[in-house]
């Protein structure tokens, strides 16, 4: 590794340290001097970690803190009564429910990341896949589902040229997608057949935490299962469960803001 590429992942590893440090929040004077990086340099990196969701900043207080993404990451996984744990329940409650592995993912462009997933019933004979995992965004329920969340515009600016260099030729073109991507967003989930896999389905539905739609939570399985008429009957369902999660989440991000204990 060459002396400048090693110098920028020991700075973004000291700040990432440095906000690790204050689950509350920390700003960027203090997270500057805490980790001993001039604040243009930490400025940059603070800019590059929150755009790959790694950390998220307060709109209001202008604080960072790592991002449910991370954490899931990094083992921590958040303790045992926090919210990761009381996400996987909710989770855990939904495979129940449809009888279909469930999960949750995160945004992190160009792809999606599942952070967590539970088996279904039915995965009987199937082989799991591994869990934290990368996937496009253009051949996922969650992809979609999150761009959809996203201002249209914001949309335009940052995937028009990786819609044009990398997503599939059954898109269309990136006006089609946009449109596609305009009926998800009235619908609320967005629903996808044989795109990631030949044989598989799924639906998602975004997770809002506050002002923004972070993460999204899914429901897959084989086509022949997930159909039109099954995905009729199940979205509701799909629905409440990402309320339920956005109320979670919310109430723990200004827990988190507050200073206040997660449990």
């Amino acid at each position: 590794m060459a002396a400048s590429e090693s110098g920028l992942v020991r700075r973004t590893i000291s700040v990432l340290r440095a906000v690790a440090a204050h689950p509350e929040g920390v700003g960027l004077s203090e997270v500057a001097r805490e980790s001993g990086i001039p604040k243009a340099t930490c400025y940059r990196v603070l800019n590059v970690l929150e755009r790959e969701s790694w950390l998220t900043l307060d709109p209001d207080n202008r604080r960072y803190r790592v991002s449910l993404g991370l954490l899931s990451l990094v083992g921590g996984l958040l303790d045992n009564d926090g919210a990761y744990r009381n996400m996987r329940q909710v989770l855990t409650e939904l495979a129940a429910q449809t009888q279909e592995t469930c999960g949750f993912d995160v945004l992190l462009p160009p792809n999606v990341m599942v952070v967590a997933q539970m088996p279904g019933p039915r995965l009987i004979g199937q082989t799991p896949k591994p869990v934290p995992r990368t996937q496009p965004v253009w051949a996922t329920s969650t992809g979609k589902v999150l761009l959809a969340a996203l201002d249209r515009q914001t949309v335009v600016d940052d995937y028009a040229q990786e819609f044009e260099e990398h997503a599939p030729d059954h898109l269309g073109d990136f006006d089609e997608f946009l449109k596609s991507l305009d009926v998800i967003r009235e619908h609320g989930y967005a629903y996808t057949v044989d795109e990631l896999e030949q044989g598989a389905a799924s639906i998602a539905a975004p997770v809002r935490v506050r002002d923004k739609y972070p993460y999204a939570v899914w429901i897959g399985g084989p086509t022949f299962r997930l159909t039109k008429e099954w995905v009729d009957t199940t979205a509701p369902y799909l629905l409440q469960t990402s309320k339920r999660l956005s109320d979670l989440l919310s109430v723990t991000d200004l827990q988190m803001a507050s200073g206040l204990p997660l449990y």
